[in-house]
């Protein structure tokens, strides 16, 4: 937990000060219930920490990976080669954190993503844009932090000529507005 309380801690130095009080409030609060040995009260301490290090946070986009399959948060298969033939589909398996809830009027947390997609030629060249190219809506009763977000890029046979690629994304939080970029590079073989 001293580990844990330290972590959460040292990223409470990076967000608004509004909240890093709160936070670090929150968390030592949840080291002294702890102690006296109250475990739930200790952990529903720590969790409203969490909270709030959650709120104050950007949308950011953690562990983006080109895989074979995602079937999970933390279950996916990395793909050995960012190298494909045309008609093969790209995966990118990526988990979103910093996100906000809305409702859906019964009850329910509801996560609502959406990512933009341009794509560049090796030389910086702009090929195109397509917007809200993925959707994601989840509805929970809790407010879910391990998400993972799985996105299916084809590469049409008639599409890209053989050559390098990057492929630049914006995340969009449809609750909060916040946004957050991210890129990969790939390569069409010939």
């Amino acid at each position: 937990m001293k580990s844990i309380l330290a972590g959460l801690l040292a990223l409470a130095i990076s967000v608004p000060a509004a909240f890093a009080g709160e936070i670090g409030d929150r968390a030592a609060e949840a080291e002294k219930l702890l102690q006296s040995g109250d475990t739930a009260g200790a952990l529903e301490k720590f969790r409203g920490a969490e909270d709030a290090l959650w709120q104050a946070m950007p949308l950011a986009i953690l562990n983006v990976h080109q895989v074979e399959t995602a079937e999970g948060f933390g279950i996916y298969t990395e793909r050995a080669s960012h190298a494909y033939k045309p008609g093969d589909e790209i995966i990118l398996y990526m988990e979103p954190v910093g996100y906000g809830y809305g409702s859906d009027g019964l009850g329910n947390k509801v996560i609502e993503l959406s990512v933009d997609f341009t794509i560049f030629s090796e030389s910086g060249e702009k090929l195109g844009t397509i917007d809200k190219v993925s959707r994601v809506q989840v509805a929970s009763r809790s407010r879910n932090r391990e998400l993972f977000f799985k996105l299916n890029l084809s590469l049409n046979a008639d599409g890209l000529p053989p050559g390098k690629y990057r492929a630049d994304f914006i995340m969009h939080d449809e609750n909060s507005g916040k946004k957050a970029p991210f890129t990969t590079d790939f390569e069409v073989a010939g």
